[in-house]
């Protein structure tokens, strides 16, 4: 997006927050916004009990229900061992973002050409957008009220697009059951219609928001100032941790494109012409590197070939495969039909996790538009994204109504106890919360006692616990199949129950099920896994989160970026590619000395780019030195590294280009660093650059082509 549309866009995403959620003044108090003002209006204050609700005067319909789901929410956390206050404050939080995302989605779409206007508004309706017009044409009645209708024409909306977006427009999402006032909510839409502007800035208009990245900006801007104010607190107060909902405003950064574009290229695209040589795909690919040293490949169709961002933010990781995922179903040519593509595409190919749900329903959006640019009259398809910030109450046994309605499952309590305990910091772990091998390997012991059972010819009785711990219903002859339909039994059961008219039951049945989607995913094994995972070091890190990481991820431990490249490793299969943006430490830092051998040793490093400072165009970046790896979990071919230096290149445009001209003269820029003498170095150094020791090897070296006799190793300046 040009520099000038963001200096809008960030203008406007600030002060949807301020009118919205609130801010905080010049000496730090805070200011709250109108969705709080509405709280207090319903009885419900930060530092106070609630008011009785039959002590209130009358409330419309849609207020008491709204009194009824907020009480609900705050009895849901309090079990969940979280103070008031800060509940209270998540649910403004909650409820202020989930209506500017919203709005801010429904405009992207019209602006797009997707949906007939719902937001923009203009002089030739009336002041209306078209939905709006139109509403008021067929139901006049509808615009009588304060709003003139403007509450309907939205929730109509929001009801179509719940169809294709089920985690951005869910209905029964308790964020949206707070309404904003009627002057709020017609102060946000004229904003976002260019009619109002923020002090001095010029009015937003379309083509703000037909940018494919509008959103993710939006998002990034939208936390600016809760990040500044998070990384004050941890440089002002000694010992100040960064833990719970300050995770994700201070380690979201928006990911280059050009970053996005060299992984995936050279992970998924590698994978694709190892499997196809003769493709001429890679033509398209700018930055793909033809000639680095990767692993072999085995034959699978398109749709066998699973795709994870195990920190997926907004999905830029995402939205970069779909797009080669869409050249490679058409010149497979199993299924040529453009819908049918996107719907295999979302389903079969892409996966998602992370910590925030906000993004995670951003990287929703920004799919499904993709795919209706492809397949005009795309209607959707369930994606694999899954939001891992799970609260489930403590010391309750959420198994009992379950089991009471299918007792033949019993033999799978301890398995499935095992899922909910570990589900206790999903929300500050996400892909890092290794879940599923507990699991599997209580499953496996049930397993064994079946097999056990089955030799010693033991009868069991259908619908009754076993004579032996753990053995499987009669009847039942795979021990796969089993569990396969247990938990989907499970998230059944969670979804029945979410729908219950007891809310606190339905809040909490929804965190069931995510937790049971969010262990489905971690159990899985994936081809390619590419992200820009947090980087956040240990004396940051809550007691909790670093305690796990530390127990879990010992040669990573000292930052979670690190600690994501060992589970990365982990989610992938011994072929797997993983493409990562990391901080440029573990290359030659001490405390990352066996992280590095056990890299160097057991895993293939394919490619390296060393990107050093200023590698992203956001300011908030700075600081931040930072390389480009794809690695594989096991060694292959003649165990070289295809690296390049682009540290002295000055600002992220600079190392764009530069990346850009040494993939298109490889034999100029591009060296092959051998493995086996990194492990001879002191502390198994990486560098790729002019530093001694690579200045040792530069005679082993091989450049991928004849070098220039002219050629300065591995540097490439603007």
């Amino acid at each position: 997006m040009d520099a000038n549309l963001k200096k809008i866009l960030k203008a406007l995403s600030l002060a949807l927050r301020h009118l919205l959620e609130g801010e905080y003044g010049a000496a730090g108090q805070w200011h709250a916004g109108d969705l709080e003002r509405r709280l207090n209006a319903l009885g419900v204050w930060r530092d106070r009990a609630p008011l009785p609700a039959d002590e209130l005067p009358p409330l419309t319909s849609a207020d008491r229900e709204a009194r009824d789901v907020v009480d609900a929410y705050l009895a849901l956390r309090h079990d969940a061992g979280i103070p008031r206050d800060q509940a209270v404050a998540e649910f403004v939080r909650e409820t202020a973002y989930t209506w500017a995302n919203r709005l801010l989605a429904l405009r992207c779409m019209e602006a797009r050409g997707l949906i007939d206007e719902v937001i923009l508004q203009k002089p030739v309706y009336g002041g209306r957008s078209l939905e709006h017009h139109r509403l008021a044409r067929r139901h006049p009645e509808l615009c009588m009220g304060e709003d003139d209708g403007l509450f309907a024409v939205l929730e109509q909306a929001f009801e179509r697009q719940a169809r294709h977006l089920p985690l951005l427009f869910d209905p029964q999402a308790p964020a949206v059951a707070l309404r904003p006032s009627v002057a709020a909510l017609k102060r946000a839409v004229a904003l976002l219609s260019g009619i109002e502007v923020v002090k001095g800035q010029d009015a937003a208009t379309d083509e703000i928001f037909k940018a494919p990245d509008a959103l993710g900006w939006a998002y990034q801007y939208w936390n600016t100032e809760e990040k500044n104010r998070v990384f004050e607190k941890v440089r002002t107060q000694e010992g100040a941790k960064i833990e719970g909902a300050d995770i994700v405003p201070a380690t979201q950064l928006y990911t280059e494109p050009y970053m996005v574009k060299f992984l995936v290229q050279n992970s998924l695209g590698a994978l694709w012409m190892g499997m196809y040589p003769e493709s001429r795909l890679y033509e398209r690919w700018e930055y793909y590197v033809r000639d680095a040293d990767r692993a072999p490949v085995h034959l699978k169709p398109v749709r066998e070939i699973p795709f994870l961002d195990p920190a997926v933010g907004s999905g830029h990781f995402l939205l970069e495969a779909f797009d080669l995922f869409y050249a490679m179903y058409l010149e497979e040519g199993e299924i040529t039909d453009p819908e049918a593509i996107c719907a295999s595409i979302l389903q079969n190919n892409l996966f998602g996790i992370d910590i925030d749900e906000r993004a995670v329903q951003i990287a929703e959006a920004a799919l499904w538009m993709k795919a209706a640019e492809r397949a005009s009259d795309f209607q959707g398809a369930p994606t694999n994204l899954i939001a891992s910030n799970i609260r489930l109450p403590k010391g309750q046994d959420h198994l009992e109504a379950f089991l009471a309605k299918y007792p033949e499952d019993a033999p799978l309590r301890p398995a499935l106890e095992l899922i909910f305990e570990g589900l206790e910091h999903a929300d500050e772990l996400g892909s890092l919360l290794q879940i599923e091998e507990p699991v599997e390997q209580e499953l496996r012991h049930l397993q064994t006692q079946y097999v056990h059972a089955v030799r010693r010819g033991v009868q069991i009785k259908m619908f009754e616990l076993t004579a032996i711990q753990g053995e499987l219903p009669i009847g039942v002859e795979s021990y796969e199949e089993w569990k396969v339909a247990t938990l989907a039994r499970l998230k059944a059961h969670f979804a029945a129950e979410a729908q219950a008219a007891d809310l606190a039951q339905c809040f909490f049945s929804r965190s069931g099920s995510k937790g049971l989607a969010l262990f489905d995913l971690l159990a899985r094994r994936y081809d390619v896994i590419a992200a820009n995972p947090p980087y956040m070091g240990s004396k940051k890190q809550s007691s909790s989160l670093k305690s796990y990481v530390s127990s879990h991820y010992a040669n990573g431990k000292y930052d979670l970026f690190a600690a994501f490249i060992m589970r990365c490793l982990e989610l992938g299969h011994p072929l797997s590619r993983i493409a990562l943006v990391t901080q440029r430490t573990w290359m030659f830092l001490r405390y990352f000395r066996q992280l590095r051998k056990e890299l160097l040793r057991g895993n293939g490093i394919s490619v390296i780019v060393d990107l050093g400072e200023k590698a992203f165009s956001d300011p908030t970046a700075a600081g931040a030195f930072v390389a480009l790896s794809i690695f594989s979990n096991q060694k292959y071919g003649r165990d070289v590294v295809t690296a390049i230096d682009l540290t002295l290149v000055s600002n992220s445009a600079g190392k764009d280009a530069a990346l850009r001209k040494a993939i298109s003269h490889p034999e100029k820029h591009w060296i092959r660093l051998p493995i086996s003498r990194f492990l001879s170095f002191p502390e198994c150094i990486i560098r790729p650059t002019l530093s001694e020791e690579i200045l040792s090897v530069a005679s082993e070296c091989k450049p991928l082509k004849k070098v220039s006799d002219n050629l300065t190793l591995c540097k490439l300046n603007n």
